[in-house]
C-alpha cells in the first residue's frame, strides 16, 4: 500500500524519488491558481547542512541564478526557500527517465551514434543558454533527463558550486562524479564553460561506447588518468561511431584547455553537422 502524502508547507510529498549527498528528492504537488494541482520535483536540503551558514548562503545564491534560466532543455527552477528551518528548491517535474537509467535498460547498455548526437545537441543548446549566467560543474548521466516527448533536459544547475564550497561535503560531493570531472576542476583551479564541455564529452563517450574514457580500477587511478590525459580511444571502444562524431567527442575530452572545444556555441555547430534530423 502506498504511503499517505505528507505535508511540507504548501506542498504534499507524494513519493520519495531519491537521496544524494546534500538533498532528498520527492515528487510533490501543490495547489495552483484556478483550482489546478501542480506536480513538481521538490529537493530538500538534508539536516546535516541546516547549520552550515556558508553552504546555505551559497545554495540560496546559486538557486537564484538557476531560477533565471528559462530554456526548453533545462529543468526549470520553480521556487526555492525555507520551511520550518528546512531549505528547499522546487523544479519542473519531467515525465521521463534519466540517462543513467536509459543506458542500463538499453541493449548493450549503450545508445546509437545518431541518438547520442541528438542528445548532445540538445544539451549543447542548454549549455549555450546557461553559460551566460553560470557554469554547471556537475554534468553526469544522472542529471540528464529524457522526456517522453523526446527532449533532453539538464538538471541541477548551481548545486555543485554550493557543494564544492561546503567543507562538510568534501568527501561526499565527489562520490560517483570523479569520472566526469575535468582536470582543472579536479585540481581546484578556476573553471569556465570548457569544464562543462569536458564532462558532457565524457557522458557522450560513455553513452555511445558503454565504457568511460578515463576509468581506472578505483577513484585514485581514475583521477590520475584524467590529470594525465590517459584515456581510451573512442575508435577502439566503439569502432562503429562515425569519424565526424568521434572527432567532436574526442575534442571535448582533451585535457589541454587550449585544444578543447572552446564553447557551447562551437559544439552546437559541430554537432548540428553530424546529427540526423530528430524523429
Amino acid at each position: 500500500m502506498a504511503a499517505e502524502p505528507r505535508e511540507f508547507g504548501p506542498y504534499r510529498l507524494i513519493r520519495r524519488l531519491g537521496v544524494g549527498g546534500m538533498a532528498e528528492t520527492f515528487e510533490a504537488t501543490r495547489d495552483a491558481a484556478g483550482g489546478f494541482e501542480q506536480r513538481v520535483c521538490l529537493k530538500r536540503v538534508l539536516p546535516a547542512f541546516s547549520d552550515d551558514d556558508e553552504f546555505i548562503s551559497r545554495f540560496q545564491h546559486e538557486a537564484k541564478l538557476a531560477a533565471q534560466l528559462r530554456h526548453t532543455n533545462i529543468v526549470g527552477v520553480i521556487d526555492f526557500g525555507e520551511i520550518s528551518g528546512v531549505h528547499y528548491m522546487t523544479l519542473e517535474l519531467v515525465d521521463g527517465i534519466d540517462l543513467r537509467s536509459l543506458l542500463k535498460s538499453s541493449p548493450g547498455e549503450r545508445l546509437s551514434p545518431d541518438t547520442v548526437a541528438l542528445i548532445g545537441l540538445d544539451l549543447a543548446y542548454a549549455l549555450e543558454h546557461a553559460h551566460r549566467t553560470l557554469i554547471h560543474r556537475d554534468i553526469s548521466p544522472s542529471n540528464i533527463l529524457l522526456s517522453r516527448s523526446g527532449e533532453a533536459k539538464l538538471a541541477d544547475f548551481g548545486i555543485a558550486k554550493a557543494i564544492d564550497n561546503a567543507a562538510v561535503t568534501a568527501s561526499r560531493s565527489a562520490k560517483g562524479k570523479i569520472p566526469y570531472m575535468s582536470p582543472e576542476h579536479m585540481r581546484g583551479e578556476a573553471v569556465d564553460e570548457r569544464t562543462d564541455l569536458f564532462s558532457l564529452g565524457v557522458v557522450l563517450f560513455e553513452a555511445v561506447a558503454r565504457v568511460r574514457p578515463f576509468d581506472g580500477a578505483h577513484d585514485i587511478e581514475t583521477m590520475r588518468k584524467i590529470l594525465d590525459g590517459d584515456r581510451l580511444s573512442l575508435s577502439d571502444a566503439a569502432p562503429d561511431v562515425p569519424a565526424p562524431l568521434r572527432g567532436v567527442i574526442e575534442r571535448m575530452i582533451t585535457v589541454d584547455l587550449d585544444a578543447r572545444t572552446p564553447s557551447a556555441r562551437r559544439l552546437i555547430e559541430e554537432l548540428a553537422a553530424v546529427a540526423p534530423l530528430p524523429q
